[in-house]
């Protein structure tokens, strides 16, 4: 419907009792509530204002009683209202408290800040350290390979220095022996001779891990060394009893004079061949020489690595 005072629409208001128009609550200066209350006499007793300023003086009561109402009214919505802000201390506290945890709440991220900065800080010291620590690794790791390329190099170069050497073993030993005397002992059992001015020196040296001493002759001459000892591996019998030395018939053996290094892998290097039944491994001008049988091509092994050879 619409009112007849300000033209607009509303859904619910009051109607004058004189005139039968419609207002709604605000141009009848009027709450809801305390339209509700007066009543079913007194509402259709009220009057709009238009037509209260044209009633007699003598009968303003229809309009003067609905203003106790309006106190009324008022007077409850105040009461409504204190009733709602009952719990506001308490909210307020509850606001306060709620500030103070935030405040508290701040101060320890803060402190969480700090501390993640130092953190920081040292993951950074740490990390700069890991990366000396990769940088050093990196050059113990170069430092190791050149060692074992110089290392590699010492042994080839002490080998080449004995690529005239022969190393005697089961000779037993003789106080007052005569070492020149002993090898011309074994070049009648071997049925091979040269002049005694071919020796440069001999002498006994020590066994590893043994207490028998092994002859080292070198020569002048490489072939003639290297003759020596093909007609001593030749010879099947050479032993100590064919040296004439009584008392024991253990074999003597006639090699190259190897290095501990070279002894060390020339022994994997039998251990592989057995392994792998290869049948022929030997030394020959200082290097180790390996064949799967007698129709198969030879190899060298010159490091441990080449041990993969073997298939």
């Amino acid at each position: 419907m619409k009112c007849s005072a300000c033209g607009g629409g509303f859904n619910d208001g009051v109607q004058c009792g004189a005139c039968k128009k419609h207002l709604d609550f605000g141009c009848a200066q009027m709450s809801e509530t305390g339209w509700r209350k007066l009543g079913n006499e007194r509402r259709a007793a009220w009057k709009c204002s238009a037509c209260r300023s044209s009633s007699p003086a003598s009968a303003p009561a229809p309009a003067g009683a609905s203003e106790p109402a309006s106190l009324e009214a008022v007077l409850k919505e105040v009461k409504d209202l204190r009733r709602q802000l009952v719990g506001l201390p308490t909210l307020i506290q509850d606001v306060k408290s709620i500030k103070d945890e935030l405040k508290e709440l701040k101060s320890s991220c803060d402190f969480a800040n700090n501390r993640l900065d130092g953190f920081a800080i040292k993951i950074a010291e740490v990390e700069n350290r890991v990366t000396s620590v990769e940088q050093l690794q990196a050059t113990v790791v170069s430092l190791e390979t050149d060692v074992s390329s110089l290392k590699s190099q010492l042994s080839a170069s002490e080998q080449r220095s004995r690529l005239n050497n022969v190393e005697i073993k089961g000779v037993p030993l003789k106080k007052d022996e005569n070492l020149f005397s002993i090898v011309e002992v074994i070049c009648k059992a071997t049925n091979y001779s040269f002049p005694k001015t071919q020796i440069n020196y001999l002498h006994r040296v020590p066994l590893h891990g043994s207490k028998e001493k092994a002859i080292v002759v070198s020569f002048i001459n490489r072939y003639v060394k290297e003759e020596f000892v093909a007609s001593a591996r030749a010879c099947k019998t050479l032993s100590a009893a064919a040296l004439g030395f009584t008392g024991t018939s253990q074999r003597v053996f006639v090699n190259d004079h190897l290095n501990a290094e070279s002894k060390n892998l020339l022994n994997k290097t039998k251990s592989a061949a057995k392994e792998k039944n290869f049948n022929y491994v030997w030394v020959k001008y200082g290097k180790i020489h390996v064949r799967k049988n007698e129709t198969s091509p030879a190899f060298i092994v010159y490091r441990e690595s080449d041990l993969n050879k073997f298939a």
